[in-house]
């Protein structure tokens, strides 16, 4: 028979349960009978429930991040099933508060054993008590807000954690410090390669701005859109710049594209104005069910038209650039479209000495390209130079991918398919160029910082764009999409 006088005294003390240290089932069993609370496992149990030291056990299938979000599930079971073949002990684990608020790591695995370390003195020498604990490596598969803590410590002996599969979060101070925008620094005796470039951009910006009635910026959330609004924001301050960003989404970018665009739309105090071709909505067009091309025409030409149509914008701003495809090598800084949004590239006018002819006729509009002298390395040195917040997919990690058709594609949610022949794997990868997640592939890199990204592009010999599968359609793919629309 339990003392209930004791009992009730014990509980506020959780009968000694909360002790700092690692506690398991068999421990606890063997705790609670020393105290005669417990005469059996199944009494034990029931006092541990009573006591609230045994919450729901988790499964792969309740885990959660710190926002809620499930986890990517065909990289959660996959990470889950190569733990096992190594033979690590795979384990559920969260933060809960035990009674008078004490914090406790509790942890479960998929057999029902439990354990819970309670008044740990930090997150990571809790850990190395259970991982000490159990004896063997174990794989720790975080929810709710441990899984924000684990992101930001590093493993310990013996544990790795199970991050893989979770949604991204935005975390520009890993990347350099940023430092507050400002205006051009006047014009010192000798420019540098990069102040020259950055000189004509921002003339650019405020020559369109000058001659233009409604102009806009596409946001494409990459590395070129990147530099092109911080010139932006540089040509026109402590001002906003006065027109608005535009994102032709087309619902297949990467997550962490979206986390920023939308940071940086805050940041800058622009409007973010998004557009999705409705009927790509309807008829659900995807990359993987209809293939690059007609996804392409139809949720980034269409759509860029009909955006463009929609607000009456007569000139955009592009970050696109001459040296990444022979088609965009053929374009002018100022390229003239039809009412239909036609290019021809056979019908562009004379730029000569940087003067740009803005004059238009009716129902055309002009797309201008403030970084179309620009080279990837120029913009990868300016990048650097200015500290500008970009995509954390450029610096190369630990991602969740397989190999289609010789591109290393990142498995970025649950709406990728995953086919019998298809491998995930686990590569230290990179982007040097981003769009739709199922269209742009990585390449494997350790350049994890700036410099190194700058290193790396000394050494490379080859493009960009060799990852875009847009570009390889046909012969001759792009510049028909650019005749036709396509930015």
């Amino acid at each position: 028979m339990v003392n209930s006088a004791r009992a009730t005294k014990q509980d506020a003390t959780l009968c000694g349960l909360d002790a700092a240290g690692v506690w398991d089932t068999a421990l606890a069993f063997a705790h609670l009978q020393r105290l005669g609370e417990a005469d059996s496992k199944r009494t034990a149990e029931r006092r541990l429930h009573e006591l609230g030291l045994a919450p729901a056990a988790l499964s792969a299938g309740d885990l959660r991040d710190e926002f809620n979000r499930p986890p990517t599930r065909s990289v959660l079971d996959w990470d889950i099933s190569q733990a096992r073949q190594r033979r690590e002990l795979v384990l559920f684990i969260q933060q809960i508060k035990l009674t008078g608020g004490v914090p406790c790591l509790y942890a479960n695995d998929g057999r029902g054993a439990r354990y819970w370390v309670p008044r740990a003195t930090t997150l990571t020498a809790g850990l190395k008590s259970l991982q000490q604990h159990v004896g063997k490596p174990i794989a720790l598969f975080p929810h709710g807000d441990l899984t924000a803590a684990l992101r930001s410590i590093a493993p310990i002996d013996g544990a790795r954690y199970g991050l893989l599969g979770y949604a991204p979060v935005l975390d520009l101070a890993a990347q350099t410090p940023r430092r507050p925008v400002a205006a051009p620094s006047g014009h010192p005796a000798r420019l540098t390669h990069l102040d020259r470039l950055e000189a004509e951009s921002i003339f650019i910006l405020r020559e369109v701005v000058a001659q233009a009635d409604r102009p806009v910026m596409l946001y494409s959330v990459g590395k070129d859109s990147a530099v092109m609004l911080y010139l932006a924001r540089k040509a026109f301050y402590p001002a906003p710049p006065p027109f608005p960003l535009l994102h032709v989404d087309t619902r297949w970018k990467f997550r962490e594209m979206y986390l920023l665009r939308d940071h940086m739309a805050r940041e800058s105090g622009m409007e973010l104005l998004v557009h999705v071709n409705p009927e790509a909505i309807e008829k659900n067009i995807n990359p993987f069910d209809h293939g690059s091309a007609l996804h392409t025409d139809i949720t980034k030409t269409e759509g860029l038209k009909q955006a463009l149509d929609q607000w009456q914008f007569d000139v955009a701003f592009g970050g696109a650039r001459r040296d990444e495809e022979k088609s965009r090598a053929k374009e002018r800084v100022f390229s003239f479209r039809t009412n239909s949004h036609r290019w021809d590239p056979k019908s562009q006018r004379p730029e000569l000495w940087n003067l740009y002819n803005a004059r238009k006729n009716k129902g055309e509009s002009i797309r201008v390209f403030p970084l179309s002298n620009w080279t990837e390395l120029d913009v990868w040195q300016y990048i650097y130079r200015e500290n500008i917040p970009i995509v954390p997919l450029y610096f190369a990690r630990e991602r969740p991918v397989v190999v289609r058709d010789g591109l290393i594609l990142m498995v970025d949610d649950d709406r990728m398919p995953i086919g019998p022949d298809d491998v995930i794997e686990r590569r230290m990868v990179r982007f040097r160029t981003l769009g739709c997640y199922p269209l742009s592939g990585a390449v494997e890199s350790t350049a994890a910082t700036l410099p190194e990204i700058l290193l790396e592009l000394l050494n490379a010999r080859t493009s960009e764009r060799q990852g875009r599968a847009i570009d390889t359609d046909s012969s001759g793919s792009m510049e028909r999409k650019k005749q036709e629309g396509y930015f």
